[in-house]
């Protein structure tokens, strides 16, 4: 049987009665209202372009060079939008659970580039093609890819080094550190491409890229 009031004794000579029946229905209606905002908060901020898993934030969110196209790093893949349709798809990474933290356009478009396990991996966009290129470390996984302006190579920072690959031919080269245990991640390249910089214990470091 339910206790619909109870009298309490708060101090001497005084007495007061609480109606359990209207308390319980004012802490109903308190707690309805506060998860009818919290609903109507989360649809008007849902995400309209959704990631792969409900519980994940997608990384570092590029625009293509039209800015028709939008790509993150996601749960095992880069996934590109399609800006006109939030059409999707996926490129999925060399392993499973990994998920790219950068993911970078070709000046072009046509390609998009991220760091993988072990490796740089490059997809061509509409497409199940790809090529990774390896890094110096198996188990090492490049942060920041860079295309070079004319889309021919890219660079990314390598144990100890700054790696720079001719996407035609694989061949790379490293451009070494002032500290050989030292990965770079941010590195900039000149507008023609011809001199690459990147900071380094102490200053900055700058080189004339050698052409392939």
């Amino acid at each position: 049987m339910g206790v619909d009031k109870i009298t309490v004794v708060i101090r001497e000579n005084h007495v007061q009665s609480f109606d359990m029946r209207t308390k319980n229905l004012y802490n109903s209606c308190l707690i309805s209202f506060f998860s009818l905002i919290l609903l109507i908060s989360c649809q008007a901020t849902k995400p309209s372009l959704p990631g792969k898993v409900i519980n994940e934030t997608p990384t570092s969110v590029m625009f293509s060079p039209d800015g028709n196209l939008i790509a993150a790093g996601v749960y095992g893949a880069a996934r590109v939008w399609d800006l006109s349709s939030d059409s999707y798809k996926d490129y999925p990474a060399k392993v499973r659970n990994e998920t790219p933290v950068y993911v970078s356009f070709s000046p072009d478009g046509t390609q998009i580039a991220a760091g993988i396990w072990g490796a740089v991996r490059v997809w061509k966009l509409n497409s199940t093609d790809f090529t990774d290129y390896p890094n110096k470390i198996r188990n090492d996984t490049a942060r920041r890819i860079y295309f070079s302006p004319d889309g021919k190579w890219i660079a990314a920072g390598i144990f100890g080094a700054v790696r720079v690959w001719n996407l035609n031919s694989g061949a790379f080269k490293d451009y070494p550190l002032k500290i050989r245990n030292e990965t770079p991640d941010i590195i900039a390249i000149s507008p023609d491409g011809k001199v690459m910089a990147t900071g380094t214990y102490g200053g900055v470091m700058k080189w004339d890229v050698v052409p392939f």
